[in-house]
């Protein structure tokens, strides 16, 4: 993955499996330094945008280990030098491998200091949120499922100081509970047409799942359901050439992850949860 202009650089050594993915983790100092700061979230410059308010709602609601503000992206500038602040924000990637360079908006978690752009400050955590320039109602509703996921990722990394980019993504594998207790929550117009259906589905995954709507996933996650798993899919919704689709399961109490992949988009495999997807979330059952 390489840098562009507000890019945070994250490494994917390979696309077909979630233990391959190094998900950023500050050191001990950073994590450390990050407890005494004032956190601020970074709205878009958009007085009109939905994000923003589902970003204010997520925090007002969620948001407890530092203190916190909001500031505009058009202020950022005037306060990434100062180390007694730390910063939640939209930036872009893209997969080194990948030609078309298909932008990703990614949530981070950064700190303030002297450096010199926001690629070279210290980045603590990481989670997809949407393509870039997806419509914000294909992605506002889920916000406070990626508030809480950074949140015990901080927390995780601060009670486990042994943990490093190599080995976070298997100690998330190890701590998650058993789907037996859990219902998975989906969007339909998520999942491949070939399981669409709550029969082909049901062949597929034998818990429970239940296909819903936008507004009860953002009341499972604002009520931290402690029996629900949201399906995040970030996949183009028409025709295009973007590339690239990633698909991550995260719990709505505390915001764990119970699956994480991506697929290359193609006519076999469209930008949906897979079949396949089903397989490998319950092959560890």
């Amino acid at each position: 993955m390489k840098k562009t202009t507000f890019v945070l650089l994250i490494i994917i050594t390979s696309i077909q499996a979630f233990s391959q993915l190094k998900i950023p983790v500050g050191t001990r100092s950073d994590i450390n330094k990050f407890m005494t700061t004032t956190t601020y979230f970074v709205l878009k410059n958009d007085l009109l945008s939905d994000f923003n308010d589902a970003l204010k709602e997520a925090a007002e609601k969620h948001w407890t280990i530092t203190p916190y503000e909001f500031i505009y992206l058009s202020d950022f500038e005037k306060y990434k030098k100062d180390s007694d602040k730390s910063f939640l924000m939209i930036n872009q990637v893209y997969f080194e491998k990948d030609k078309s360079q298909t932008l990703f908006d990614f949530l981070i978690l950064t700190i303030g200091g002297n450096y010199k752009t926001v690629n070279d400050m210290p980045t603590l955590c990481a989670v997809p949120l949407c393509y870039n320039g997806a419509l914000e109602s294909e992605y506002d509703y889920k916000t406070g499922l990626m508030i809480k996921f950074i949140q015990n990722h901080i927390l995780i990394c601060k009670q486990n100081p042994d943990l490093n980019e190599n080995n976070i993504a298997d100690y998330y594998m190890s701590k998650t509970d058993s789907l037996k207790g859990k219902t998975l929550y989906l969007l339909k117009e998520e999942v491949a047409p070939d399981i669409r259906t709550k029969n082909s589905f049901a062949s597929a995954y034998p818990y429970n799942f239940d296909y819903t709507t936008k507004e009860n996933i953002r009341n499972l996650i604002n009520n931290n359901s402690k029996d629900g798993l949201i399906l995040h899919v970030l996949g183009p919704q028409i025709k295009s050439t973007l590339s690239y689709c990633i698909k991550i399961i995260i719990d709505t109490e505390n915001g764990l992850v119970y699956y994480y992949d991506m697929h290359k988009i193609n006519n076999k495999n469209p930008a949906h949860l897979l079949q396949s997807d089903l397989k490998k979330l319950t092959k560890k059952e």
